[in-house]
């Protein structure tokens, strides 16, 4: 299993390097499964012949019929045929979409020859539970209880009939399986993968945490010929997150903005990066221990209008208060910095927010605080309150 790092750093910068039949990428970074598909493509396709040689299938599309039938058939006029499958529903939790489900937008989302199945087979999935082939009549009428689609296997039924699957590809045809989720070591996926002779190409996306994000700023910057300020890609990862794909555009945009000036500091990161959730909840949290009530209700509206979840907002909110609390004790008993650091996991420059805030609040009322968000999880999870309504009564208590 390589890194994405690793792995970009040979289909980028070394030629000689081989690459295998089938190549599974999973992992939460999406910023890396594009630039690893790029390289893959660049790699793998004669450009002038890639409309017939490359298929794109995801989510609804990626039925194990559809994506059977375009591994087995054979290239038009060159050595190798590319197939990318990404986030089959069978494999992410969710029911393959009907057949007008639209596909994703990203820039490798792409039309090939085979976007489905041929029609005339009238297959519409793989080989059910024990080899026999599973198929929707080819009018479309519905099955037996009316639904028109049949039901889905179990995850651990799709996991070993996705594993078959990865053994059919022929050597002229390269399969890539993405996966925005990372695989459990036990997967059978996995080990389907290692399995395979020669082994299948296993590439491992991790999230980047706020230190490597911090540094993968300023390199990111470098390469597009731009300049940024150490406080400000600090400044950046703060306020935006440590998501590499997120972290991209936010640059794009800031170098636009600067312009011919080049170096992006702290001021511009203010003016022009976008805060993230996590940002706005550090922000939202900063104005409970200023006790101003209204800034922090709005900023939560904000974040719920933006289209956050609630349910995750309340778990950010908790974590925050937790990480505050084990801060002020650490501060309490007279540790220093550098191993509240430590316990914390994160670097000196977000450290620093933490003990900033951890000095708003005195212990009574981060322990009260911790009260009333295990009082607001029971009567959320009860059905006594909904998430934003128990949210703003959280900011309400905190702020009285």
């Amino acid at each position: 299993m390589k890194s994405a790092e690793a792995a970009l750093a040979d289909l980028e910068g070394n030629a000689g390097v081989a690459l295998g039949t089938v190549v599974l990428i999973h992992g939460e970074e999406t910023y890396y499964h594009r630039r690893l598909l790029r390289a893959i493509k660049a790699r793998t396709l004669d450009a002038s012949l890639e409309a017939f040689n490359y298929v794109a299938l995801e989510r609804g599309q990626a039925t194990l019929g559809a994506v059977r039938a375009a591994v087995l058939t054979p290239p038009v006029m060159a050595a190798r045929r590319l197939v990318v499958v990404r986030d089959p529903a069978d494999l992410s939790g969710g029911r393959p979409a009907g057949p007008g489900a639209e596909p994703g937008s990203d820039d490798e989302s792409g039309s090939g020859d085979a976007a489905g199945e041929d029609p005339a087979a009238g297959v519409s999935a793989g080989p059910g539970p024990g080899g026999a082939p599973v198929s929707a009549a080819a009018d479309g009428s519905p099955g037996p209880d009316g639904d028109s689609s049949p039901p889905g296997p179990g995850p651990a039924e799709a996991a070993r009939l996705w594993s078959e699957l990865l053994a059919l590809a022929p050597p002229e045809t390269r399969l890539v399986l993405c996966l925005s989720r990372e695989l459990p070591s036990s997967s059978p996926l996995l080990k389907a993968a290692g399995g395979l002779r020669p082994p299948a190409e296993v590439i491992r996306c991790l999230p980047a945490t706020a230190r490597s994000a911090e540094t993968w700023v300023r390199k990111l910057v470098s390469e597009l010929g731009g300049r940024i300020d150490p406080q400000a890609s600090q400044a950046l990862v703060l306020r935006s997150g440590t998501s590499l794909s997120v972290l991209e555009r936010e640059i794009e945009k800031l170098l636009v903005y600067v312009g011919d000036r080049g170096v992006i500091t702290t001021a511009d990161v203010a003016a022009a990066a976008t805060p993230s959730a996590e940002a706005s909840v550090f922000e939202m949290v900063d104005h409970l221990g200023a006790r101003r009530p209204y800034r922090a209700v709005t900023t939560l509206r904000r974040l719920v209008e933006q289209g956050e979840v609630p349910l995750r907002l309340m778990a950010m909110v908790s974590r925050q208060v937790r990480l505050i609390f084990i801060t002020a004790e650490m501060l309490a008993c007279g540790a220093p910095v550098a191993e509240v650091e430590k316990r914390l996991g994160l670097p000196t420059w977000v450290v620093r927010g933490y003990l900033a805030q951890a000095r708003n609040f005195d212990r009574g009322q981060l322990t009260a605080m911790m009260r009333d968000l295990a009082r607001m999880d029971l009567d959320v999870k009860t059905g006594r309150r909904e998430p934003v309504e128990a949210l703003e009564l959280f900011i309400l208590r905190q702020c009285r």
